[in-house]
């Protein structure tokens, strides 16, 4: 027998008899995800063909409808698993019956004309104030870090923007930045910060024209901040979440938010209150640097 007889032989078999082990043997590696996931996304519809004698090979008049229950099912009972879930295992399936059509043992592909749930939509929970205030005071013996964090939090400071700010950006005298869009007054907080790093700088006098800030570039700072979140504690603060905390605990303006419109202001500030809000479902962040 010509070994892609024996083979096509062989996942006829298997799909006769719902082998999910013997199809992932087979064909495993030529769907390019790892043999885990694929398991996990196609075991409760193999096991459920087996049971109910629905042949997968030959999948009958009902089989979407059939389909459905498998799909939606977890180890807590019917229709418990996520849209997420039920895309992932629906994306596996497809892609392994358009394999089988390659292969010659499939004729079509029975989920065509399929209607696929819309994926939901990942929510994280934005960083707690008493999480952040609590980073700020480990940061504090890092002059650096701690106005970083600071122009982060109070003044939304995007990274690359305040990556290259250098100290003529700096009104010491009259409390202000000057940034890549506008020129933010600066609360207390963020201009005693600024004025501490100044004061190592040399003073006005002494500063020229260099970078406020040491770091090379954004992983440097990531990395950073994830040393004094480790020694905090606290699960790694992502930047961009501390700014969007920023806009939720503090009552700032365009300018001081460093936004040239109220209309993207707004939508900025409505995006940080639904993160807020549909967060609080969301599991907690792994105390790693992502995202």
């Amino acid at each position: 027998m010509h070994p892609q007889d024996e083979r096509q032989l062989k996942l006829t078999r298997a799909m006769q008899e719902a082998d999910l082990d013997a199809v992932l043997s087979l064909v495993g590696p030529e769907l390019r995800w790892p043999v885990k996931q694929l398991r996990s996304n196609l075991r409760l519809i193999f096991a459920a063909a087996e049971r109910d004698k629905v042949s997968l090979l030959h999948p009958p008049d009902d089989f979407i409808a059939w389909l459905q229950g498998p799909l939606r099912e977890t180890v807590k009972g019917p229709n418990t698993a996520k849209p997420n879930t039920v895309v992932a295992r629906l994306s596996t399936l497809s892609r392994l019956y358009n394999l089988l059509m390659d292969e010659g043992v499939v004729l079509r592909d029975p989920l065509r004309g399929l209607d696929r749930p819309p994926g939901e939509r990942k929510v994280e929970k934005l960083p707690p104030r008493e999480d952040i205030e609590r980073l700020l005071v480990h940061a504090r013996s890092d002059p650096a870090l701690f106005a970083a964090l600071t122009l982060m939090y109070r003044h939304t400071v995007q990274v690359a923007e305040m990556l290259a700010l250098r100290w003529p950006a700096f009104g010491y005298d009259d409390g202000t930045l000057l940034r890549r869009r506008t020129l933010s007054r600066l609360d207390d907080e963020s201009y005693a910060a600024l004025n501490k790093l100044l004061a190592q700088a040399g003073g006005p006098l002494a500063r020229g024209d260099t970078r406020i800030f040491p770091y090379e570039n954004n992983d440097a700072l990531r990395s950073r901040i994830f040393q004094v979140c480790r020694e905090a504690n606290l699960n790694f603060v992502n930047p961009a979440k501390l700014r969007k905390a920023g806009l939720r605990d503090f009552p700032l303006t365009p300018d001081q938010a460093g936004f040239i419109g109220d209309q993207a202001f707004e939508l900025a500030q409505t995006l940080a209150r639904t993160y807020e809000l549909e967060g609080e479902e969301a599991p907690p962040s792994p105390r790693a640097p992502g995202g």
